[in-house]
């Protein structure tokens, strides 16, 4: 159980640590150039076809060479939509920035020539930051040629953390000042199909990024600016084609990596014939939203966390290889969806998790191995085999060995008890908590062909106990509070044998009951020997009792004189010794049974019975009841032949004439009330001698009783034991002024305590 709780601990720590890692590096895309790695691979897999009706105008090293060194003059541009106008395109992106006024003469010239070409758009570009605080400052083209172009459109690219161009967004500005501008080549599209692409209507913010893909480099026809506006270029080439004019040349700066995985750049016309493409086929891949990407970049992460509990370390290292090849698995599936599943964080979750756990659960199984084995080592039972010592080895390896060591010794111990169990001189089983046997000696096995193993408890009994007793075994193991004293059952064997059975618990080291253990005692003999017992006391009780009553009952009525007196005095005494023994024999053997007793009755019946007694002799037997009425709680007759054997003695040790002081009062004694009664004579007292053994059995002193009866030292021992199994105590002791004195102590009875609380 420690164990697991320390493993449940240190996974739940691996659980947190690795979701945390997770989703920090998912919240914060610290992983993006991994993912933009995967991506570019993976996309290079299926490159899309480039729309035809692109033609892309290239400001290349040709038209330089032509026209001279860049920027040029406007009219450079007049003869180029000149062209244009008569070949009669679907629409025009003119990728040139023109937000700064040159001669006003050439900005109108070029302002007419871009209104005689319809659908011609002009890009507006955004600097960050902007000036004096602003986020960002809009540079569009001068007011002459905005007022003649169709429409602006911004083209600004969207560069990733590793500097590639691999997203753009469908629209661009500010929201809450309701300024926003779409792509140009949204624009263009809109042109060309007279309604917002699919890609645009779908997305709730046109400004979220897209991943679009990229076809082959070269793949796009394209021709020469210079070659365009000098007329080389038949115009029926133009005719409802999408031109888009860009700066190609490598010297004019326009020039971008992109994941074509051949390392080198793209023009900025170029990345967007590739986006007009991409928003032609609508195969945009749109990252998923921070929810769903966390989500799926969890799951392998708790499948293998998962999976720790259930796995061996064989199948979880299979399982973590798996789940690696599912992640990139999945992008690829959800690529072909149009969706991306960046996979670098799902799987640094899976790579950290695995030696993680590893580790924690190898250093909490090697603290727990040490805790054991100094447990194991402490507690083993020693037994007549030896080890060999161990040699040098690695902390792990020699935990392991001292492991392999202390098995080796459970297996030799549990064959020890074993064979000690199976060899007991009495039959003994075993039965879980369920009541199926689990192991029997070979005394209980004796006579079972079919063994018993997994046998029910009540079908064993069958096999042990006579029907006329199985009722009382039953009743005692059904017992839920065993009782302290005489703590098993007695029964009769379908034999004819008598066992006494007695069940104790199985408990596990750390408290929990695991089953039961129950021995059979063979007490044949016991038995046998208690029930002569028995009749030795029904002789007592009853053969030598009888006699003595007759004579008694021939005494009666007849004139006293000195024979019959000692005839009587002897009949007396020897019904009193009789009395004595039986009760002693009694109380030993028997369970207590007590009722409520009012005690200053019992005793006064106790002195009215030796009146004849103490009245042959002119004693006075004072009883002062200070009691109040208390009671207690006992046995009667016991309790009653104790106080006549006290009172009998003070009036047999008390001088002719004398007086028996005997007094009941309530008393308390540790916090607790009690009542005792004191019995006092006024003889010579006790002897030294034998105030040492005054309820030891046969203990007499007669040198001063005032009687020719000796006494046979049975009557304190009787008293002694009466008292103690009534929970109370009693004392002798010689008073100053002469005479002997008797105190016993009782508890009062449970019920009158809780009356007078």
């Amino acid at each position: 159980m420690k164990l697991r709780q320390r493993l449940a601990m240190e996974w739940l720590a691996v659980a947190l640590l690795a979701s945390c890692v997770v989703a920090a590096l998912t919240y914060w895309d610290s992983l993006s150039r991994l993912d933009n790695l995967v991506y570019d691979q993976l996309s290079a897999i299926d490159r899309p076809t480039p729309p035809s009706e692109i033609l892309i105008v290239k400001i290349d090293e040709d038209s330089l060479a032509a026209y001279g060194k860049w920027p040029w003059s406007r009219q450079r541009h007049v003869e180029l939509f000149d062209q244009l106008a008569v070949g009669d395109p679907a629409a025009i992106g003119f990728d040139i920035l023109l937000s700064e006024p040159g001669d006003p003469e050439d900005d109108a010239r070029l302002a007419q020539s871009i209104a005689g070409n319809r659908d011609l758009y002009l890009p507006l570009h955004f600097v960050f930051p902007g000036s004096n605080g602003a986020e960002y400052d809009v540079k569009q083209p001068i007011e002459p040629l905005r007022q003649a172009a169709a429409g602006i459109g911004h083209v600004n690219l969207a560069i990733d953390t590793d500097g590639v161009v691999r997203r753009a967004a469908l629209c661009f500005g500010d929201k809450a000042a309701k300024e926003d501008w779409p792509h140009l080549i949204e624009l263009i599209y809109r042109a060309v199909h007279r309604q917002p692409s699919p890609a645009y209507d779908r997305l709730e913010d046109c400004e979220k990024r897209l991943l679009m893909p990229f076809a082959d480099r070269g793949s796009y026809t394209s021709v020469s600016y210079a070659a365009l506006a000098e007329g080389q270029v038949p115009l029926t080439f133009l005719q409802d084609k999408i031109i888009l004019i860009g700066a190609t040349a490598n010297g004019l700066g326009d020039q971008y990596p992109v994941p074509l995985g051949d390392g080198g750049t793209l023009a900025g016309v170029e990345i967007m014939a590739n986006l007009f493409g991409a928003i032609a086929r609508d195969d945009f891949v749109l990252p998923l939203s921070f929810p769903q990407q966390l989500a799926l970049s969890l799951l392998p992460t708790w499948i293998l966390l998962i999976g720790f509990w259930r796995w061996r370390p064989r199948t979880t290292i299979i399982v973590s290889f798996g789940l690696i090849l599912a992640i990139l698995f999945s992008s690829v599936l959800l690529m072909q969806f149009q969706f991306w599943l960046a996979p670098a964080a799902a799987l640094v979750g899976v790579i950290l998790v695995y030696p993680i756990w590893g580790w924690r659960r190898l250093q909490a199984t090697s603290d727990f191995m040490d805790s054991e084995l100094q447990n194991f080592h402490r507690s083993s039972v020693d037994i007549p085999i030896m080890r060999p010592d161990l040699g040098p080895v690695d902390v792990i390896t020699g935990q392991a060995e001292k492991l392999t060591h202390a098995i080796s010794h459970i297996r030799d111990l549990r064959r020890f008890i074993n064979d000690a169990l199976s060899n007991l001189p009495d039959p003994m089983f075993i039965t879980d908590l369920d009541g199926k046997v689990k192991f029997v000696n070979r005394l209980a096995q004796t006579g079972m062909e079919d063994g018993a193993q997994d046998l029910a408890l009540d079908d064993m009994l069958d096999r042990f106990v006579s029907p006329a007793d199985l009722q009382g075994v039953n009743e005692y193991l059904d017992l839920k509070n065993r009782p302290t004293k005489h703590d098993y059952v007695d029964f009769t064997s379908l034999d004819g044998q008598i066992f006494a059975m007695r069940r104790a618990p199985v408990v596990s080291d750390d408290g929990v009951l695991r089953g039961h253990i129950h021995y059979l005692a063979d007490i044949t003999e016991v038995a046998h020997a208690a029930q002569q017992r028995e009749e030795v006391l029904e002789l007592l009780s009853h053969d030598m009792r009888a006699p003595q009553a007759a004579i008694l009952a021939l005494l009666d009525g007849k004139e006293p004189d000195d024979t019959t007196s000692r005839i009587e005095d002897h009949a007396r005494r020897t019904l009193a010794l009789a009395d004595n023994f039986v009760g002693l024999a009694r109380i030993e053997s028997s369970e207590f049974e007590g009722e409520d007793i009012l005690l200053a009755e019992l005793v006064a019946e106790a002195n009215d019975s030796l009146w004849p007694l103490s009245n042959a002799r002119s004693i006075v037997c004072e009883l002062e009841d200070q009691s109040d009425g208390a009671f207690i709680s006992g046995e009667p007759s016991s309790l009653y032949r104790s106080f006549v054997n006290l009172i009998d003695n003070a009036i047999k040790y008390s001088p002719h004439g004398g007086k028996v002081e005997i007094t009941i009062r309530v008393t308390e004694l540790d916090r607790q009330p009690h009542v005792s009664v004191s019995v006092a004579d006024q003889g010579s007292g006790m002897s030294d001698e034998m105030l040492g053994q005054l309820f030891e059995r046969f203990a007499s002193d007669d040198r001063e009783a005032h009687s020719s009866i000796k006494g046979a030292g049975l009557g304190l021992n009787f008293v002694a034991k009466v008292i103690e199994r009534h929970g109370g105590h009693i004392r002798g002791e010689n008073r100053r002024s002469g005479g002997a004195c008797f105190t016993v102590v009782l508890p009062l009875a449970p019920e009158i305590e809780s009356q007078d609380d």
